[in-house]
């Protein structure tokens, strides 16, 4: 079963160009500890990626999912709405979207899925997503305020210390949630007489918004990355390539991590290209395997 951003990779095109054998999923993805992605960027393709996954996990997955978001949703990204043309109404079903202005709102819903028993299994996520992470942890929502993340917000949630133990207060009880649900999945499982190996790990993937300037500094995502072991990250390109509509945009994807298996060196890096339609287009970008250390795979970003 590949991990959910793969699955959207390959619905959107990545990996479709490349022969499949076995299991050649990029990721560590047989347990919830190593499939769960901090998604770094900025806001509106990060946005839309949650959005991609969300959708992909429902129509394509038929998978329940849990979406957390800090504003209101009035309608799916352009990208979305462009690239699912052929979704189901009833796929959007199995998305529950969860609107929390606050950070004590967000912490409060995320941990009453603890209450939920074995016999309501059936209705518990496999998918947890939390829009603009950055919007909460820097208290935007209690003053209604702006602000777009790498630690711009710090002043209104306290001093640095503060924001980090809450970022890992977070962090921790996302990932305790999502081993909870894939027990309570487990469980259902047992009952139905059902291999416990076939039951598919609750997944954690959160958007945080930064600028790629200010990555490396970050503090907040070097917290986020002792707790999510795979981090995506989203680098815009200058300018739209040789051949390109001009009104395209690109982007180079990067996922780094322990979460991602390793001699999958030739899988770590793709192009997206968001054509002037709001279509989104996955391709690899195939490099030579060459030893490489991954505390160090982010290096340049």
């Amino acid at each position: 079963m590949s991990d959910i951003l793969e699955a959207v990779f390959k619905r959107h095109g990545c990996l479709n160009s490349q022969p499949q054998t076995g299991d050649q999923s990029v990721f560590c993805n047989r347990s919830t500890e190593c499939s769960s992605v901090v998604v770094a960027g900025e806001r509106g393709i990060s946005r839309a990626l949650l959005f991609l996954a969300a959708v992909t996990a429902a129509a394509d997955l038929d998978l329940k999912v849990l979406f957390y978001t800090h504003t209101a949703i009035q309608k799916f990204p352009v990208p979305v709405n462009e690239t699912m043309t052929d979704l189901k109404p009833d796929s959007l079903k199995k998305i529950k979207f969860v609107y929390r202005r606050s950070l004590e709102e967000l912490l409060l819903d995320v941990a009453s899925q603890h209450e939920l028993a074995s016999g309501a299994a059936a209705s518990a996520p496999s998918l947890v997503l939390v829009d603009g992470l950055d919007s909460y942890l820097h208290g935007i929502g209690v003053g209604g305020g702006g602000g777009s993340g790498g630690g711009s917000g710090v002043g209104s949630v306290g001093s640095r210390k503060d924001e980090m133990s809450t970022t890992a207060h977070l962090a921790a009880l996302l990932m305790d949630t999502s081993s909870f649900l894939t027990r309570i999945h487990e469980e259902m499982a047992d009952s139905q007489g059902m291999d416990r190996g076939a039951v598919i790990p609750c997944r954690v993937i959160v958007s945080y918004h930064s600028d790629v300037e200010a990555m490396t500094a970050d503090p907040v995502l070097g917290v986020l990355d002792r707790y999510f072991p795979t981090r995506c990250t989203l680098v815009k390109d200058a300018g739209p390539s040789a051949g390109r509509d001009e009104f395209a945009h690109e982007w180079q994807v990067y996922l780094s991590g322990t979460g991602v298996r390793h001699g999958a060196a030739n899988e770590l890096e793709w192009h997206l290209v968001v054509h002037a339609n709001g279509a989104m287009e996955f391709s690899p970008i195939t490099k030579p395997i060459e030893p490489r250390n991954p505390d160090q795979q982010m290096e340049r970003v």
